[in-house]
């Protein structure tokens, strides 16, 4: 993992992509070197004697000489983050984490749920073989993405339905690697759709409640199949699917 700076980031866009999803471009070519697909940053909403806590959030993909992010405004850390104006400096930490395994293989199934699909964009601009299914409650909630298969809960784009109906023993029999990341029980329902054969190929982009980014809170903890627990900011948040421990993570709500 790359070593943890602090970087003040410009703003250099700032729109609303889908009702209450913020897209903010920043300028930060510290950042775009060094970092990969699946990696995350901490970003400080506020700045003061009592600032919000840093909210992380996924790069959604690389840009000339920055990075663009894309999230929900679901509180007030992310409210701030909303209100940011081009030209505005933000401090961000990162790249953090460990993101996917690039050396798994040449092709891709990226399966995402709702805005769990934020990341992918990045992902596709660093392999050269994939095919995208993307899974969400309405249009207002579909990332939009390049020859993405797209299927909805209210059907108001795509077919209508849920992801798992998407998979097919095809698409998983001509992928050397499976990444997913969505909601924890939208991950699941895939695991659970995915045959044991084919279970070693998925890589799992966790989330779970963060409050440093680094591993010093240990807030962040996600069970594993051995009994442990493995830290999403560190040791993630991208893990072997085989190695989540499915049903105490699902439980814990993380």
């Amino acid at each position: 993992m790359t070593s943890v700076v602090d970087f003040d980031c410009a703003v250099i866009s700032q729109e609303m992509v889908l009702p209450d999803v913020i897209k903010i471009v920043f300028h930060s070519p510290e950042i775009a070197s060094s970092a990969k697909p699946g990696q995350f940053v901490q970003v400080e909403p506020s700045k003061g004697l009592f600032p919000v806590t840093r909210r992380p959030v996924t790069i959604n993909r690389l840009t000339d000489d920055g990075f663009e992010l894309l999230f929900d405004v679901v509180g007030r850390g992310t409210e701030l983050m909303s209100q940011k104006q081009p030209g505005d400096k933000v401090r961000i930490l990162g790249p953090l984490g460990n993101g996917w395994d690039l050396t798994k293989g040449k092709k891709w199934l990226l399966i995402g749920g709702g805005l769990g699909a934020a990341g992918f964009q990045f992902l596709k601009d660093s392999i050269s073989d994939s095919v995208l299914l993307i899974g969400a409650s309405s249009k207002d909630r579909v990332v939009s993405l390049e020859n993405s298969i797209v299927v909805t809960e209210d059907g108001s784009v795509g077919s209508k339905g849920l992801v798992t109906a998407l998979i097919t023993e095809e698409n998983l029999a001509n992928a050397d690697s499976i990444a997913v990341c969505g909601p924890v029980v939208m991950m699941e329902a895939v695991w659970n759709a995915v045959p044991e054969k084919h279970r070693h190929k998925l890589q799992i982009s966790t989330e779970s409640r963060m409050g440093c980014g680094w591993a010093v809170c240990d807030g962040c903890s996600i069970p594993m199949s051995d009994g442990g627990y493995k830290k999403c900011c560190k040791e993630g948040p991208v893990f072997p699917g085989i190695e989540i421990d499915w049903k105490r993570w699902k439980e814990a709500g993380l």
